[in-house]
């Protein structure tokens, strides 16, 4: 298999140079100076983190770092180069070569079954597909041949062969723009409400969570301990597949981004839309009673949970009756008289009633800190992170939470950041 003692077929540096602009390899050289050390160079952290970044796992990285011909002493600018342009102007077979000869054995006539598992298991981080046990169905090892026809047919079964050969749009690592063509980050913005800078930090932050699945794919099991404290147990498989449109039980990034801007930055109407998705269970397109009982249930309890610590009357609130509350909306918005509501039903429940209110909140605050949407504004960011503070703060410690301590030096400089009155600030931070 692919290691630091042999080196995959790359472009050659030649047909690389052919490949680039001249106001590309320019910036390329420039680039590979700064971060170079003095003997020309490249360190293998130095290509992990700021070459190749967050979109790229750090194993598989260190597998590409040597796959490009990197060494102890580093990598030099011809095989950093050759390897980047096949990673973003390689053709289809170009890459298909590429992977093989990363997994094949040490003579690169075959893959066998043990290196292709390893090298999975190592880059990827989870548990070996059943795809790759059929295979090797009554055999050892595959030659390229085989190993081609099969990759063509799963290219989703590791992280490199998707990333690579799935979608090319979808790469975090990009040599130039394309000129008038309109990149993958220019489509999103426009059936968005999202800017193209947004989108970009967005796939560096959903690469980072993908990272931390078992599975390779960002899932219900990897997505529900992200979000859930806060968001109550019972909320977080519907708030996935309000995420997952195609219920393919993996969300994809054009899928957190579209969710994202539904969820935070489209008009209210499109945000109650989208909170009417998470509490469709059954993803009918209507709320029958039951589902309705149980979405009343969540938004009283997430009410309670939100006004700990608050001088409010708390007598009101534990009179609140959630099948009551589900008996009403029925009695008031079910104008056919099916039993259910419509979408738009459920809106007009929603200008009426506040109870929904909190849990849009959370909802807001969890999308930015948690699946990592750039607030609109400083003024936005404020609200939400101090929003967050402060109901962390009311809710007091629990068991299992995490806190992280910060620089007082920098907390206040973020409080000039976002225009924060210094003595409140500096009495809040006290008082926490």
């Amino acid at each position: 298999m692919g290691n630091k003692e042999s080196k995959p077929t790359v472009l050659p540096y030649e047909e690389a140079v052919r490949r680039v602009s001249d106001e590309e390899l320019k910036r390329l050289r420039d680039a590979f100076k700064r971060y170079s050390l003095p003997s020309g160079f490249m360190s293998r952290p130095v290509f992990v983190k700021d070459v190749l970044g967050d979109c790229v796992p750090v194993k598989l990285g260190e597998h590409l770092y040597y796959a490009f011909g990197g060494t102890s002493k580093g990598i030099v600018f011809k095989e950093l180069l050759s390897g980047l342009v096949l990673l973003t102007k390689g053709t289809q077979i170009e890459k298909i070569k590429f992977i093989f000869q990363l997994c094949a054995s040490e003579t690169g006539m075959h893959v066998n079954r043990d290196d292709l598992q390893k090298f999975i298991v190592a880059c990827d981080g989870g548990p070996v597909p059943i795809e790759v046990k059929k295979l090797f169905r009554g055999t050892e090892h595959v030659s390229y041949e085989q190993f081609c026809s099969w990759l063509l047919n799963h290219t989703g079964v590791m992280k490199i062969s998707s990333w690579l050969l799935e979608d090319t749009q979808h790469q975090g690592l990009r040599l130039s723009d394309d000129g008038d063509t309109p990149t993958f980050y220019q489509t999103l913005a426009g059936v968005t409400h999202l800017e193209e800078v947004d989108i970009i930090e967005l796939e560096k932050k959903y690469w980072m969570l993908q990272a931390q699945s078992k599975t390779g794919r960002f899932d219900l099991e990897t997505f529900t301990p992200l979000i859930s404290p806060p968001v109550p147990r019972d909320l977080c498989k519907g708030l996935f597949y309000a995420f997952d449109e195609n219920h393919d039980e993996h969300i994809d990034l054009k899928e957190m981004a579209c969710g994202l801007s539904a969820c935070c930055r489209g008009p209210l109407a499109e945000r109650q839309k989208f909170c009417f998705k998470i509490f469709d269970k059954n993803h009918d397109g209507l709320l029958d009673r039951q589902e309705l009982e149980s979405m009343c249930t969540s938004l009283v309890n997430i009410r309670k949970e939100l006004r700990i610590g608050m001088e409010i009357d708390y007598e009101k609130i534990e009179r609140l009756n959630p099948l009551a509350i589900a008996a009403d909306i029925l009695a008031a918005h079910d104008g056919d008289g099916d039993g259910s509501i419509t979408p738009e039903e459920y809106q007009m429940w929603t200008v009426k009633s506040s109870l929904p209110d909190e849990f849009c909140n959370l909802l807001f605050e969890v999308c930015h800190i948690v699946l990592g949407l750039r607030p609109a504004s400083r003024e936005e960011e404020k609200q939400i992170v101090l929003g967050w503070i402060d109901r962390e703060k009311r809710r007091g410690l629990q068991m299992g939470t995490t806190w992280y301590l910060i620089a007082i030096d920098w907390w206040r400089l973020w409080h000039k950041y976002v225009n924060y009155n210094v003595s409140i600030a500096v009495n809040f931070l006290n008082n926490c």
